[in-house]
């Protein structure tokens, strides 16, 4: 792994480590001066390490990369110094801090993975919910409401499944099934409600990496390790092109997304920016490869998708 390390809670301060870029506030000075002189920089903003993106690391950093991981949570932060420093920043974190440092090197004009307005938006599901419906994706009905009571009706028709509008990790999902289970839901936020499909057997989660599709089933909710990491099945047709059309609505080749099999019907329950590709094989050599590529481009001064999304 890289020697690069981030400063820790109790430095002075908090700075973006790695190169300072030398116009952090507009264009970058030509790629093709340093490109065989300085290494290649990547900054991945997140707030835990899994194995996937551990070894994905060490794989960059083989190839000659210089990489940072950066942790907002654990960090003073001193916002006068955080600058533009690596050539490709990677947005594997979805928390309001980080997402917030991301919007700020944004505006410094760095290059991020998934771009980081799409990032922003996607930490709505009412927003990513709407997205996928007039892509033509299939989902479950889904209701948005600030009165528990509009749900009332709704309840005779069967369960509902009660998610965090701004949620991520399935943290916060509970099923309702009963009206007087609804006084326990928060009255001080909007509830987002999808109707209940009965899954046929474990969720099919679809990762993309690239424009390439990988399929693992899962239990829900997770419980083990074992249960993250799931089975690997071949994608169908049919879920991939569920999954492009996924892509191609957010513009993005680099994004996780959960489907459930309800009367042998497809239902997309949640797409995630970047997801944890566990059980994925061969996954840190994809994603090693996949940010690779991507820095490469950015030095290119090209566009970071490869194609528009497909």
């Amino acid at each position: 792994m890289s020697g690069r390390h981030t400063s820790k809670r109790g430095d002075k301060a908090f700075f973006l480590t790695g190169r300072r870029c030398p116009e952090a506030g507009g264009s970058r000075r030509s790629v093709d001066s340093r490109a065989h002189v300085d290494p290649m920089r990547v900054g991945i903003i997140l707030d835990w390490v899994n194995p996937n993106i551990e070894q994905a690391v060490r794989l960059l950093s083989e190839r000659g990369a210089e990489v940072a991981l950066i942790h907002p949570e654990k960090q003073f932060i001193s916002l006068a110094r955080v600058q533009v420093e690596n050539d490709l920043y990677v947005l594997k974190s979805g928390s309001d801090l980080a997402l917030s440092l991301g919007g700020a090197l944004h505006a410094l004009g760095a290059a991020t993975v998934n771009p980081y307005p799409t990032v922003a938006m996607m930490r709505s599901k009412i927003t990513v919910t709407r997205i996928l419906q007039a892509a033509g994706v299939p989902t479950p009905d889904t209701y948005v409401t600030t009165e528990r009571n509009d749900l009332v009706p709704l309840l005779e028709a069967g369960p509902l499944i009660i998610k965090p509008h701004r949620g991520s990790r399935g943290e916060g999902i509970r099923i309702v099934r009963q009206v007087r289970e609804l006084a326990d839901l928060s009255a001080n936020e909007p509830i987002l409600a999808q109707r209940y499909m009965e899954p046929d057997g474990p969720d099919h989660k679809i990762f993309c990496i690239g424009g390439q599709f990988f399929g693992v089933r899962r239990i829900w909710p997770l419980r083990t390790y074992q249960d993250k990491v799931g089975h690997p099945f071949t994608v169908t047709r049919e879920f991939a092109d569920i999954a492009r059309r996924c892509g191609r609505a957010f513009g993005i080749d680099l994004y996780g997304m959960d489907v459930v099999l309800s009367s042998g019907r497809p239902y997309v329950v949640d797409v995630s920016h970047f997801g944890s590709y566990m059980g994925v094989p061969d996954a840190p050599r994809l994603l090693a490869e996949y940010i690779y590529a991507v820095c490469q481009r950015r030095l290119r001064g090209e566009p970071l998708l490869a194609t528009a999304a497909t």
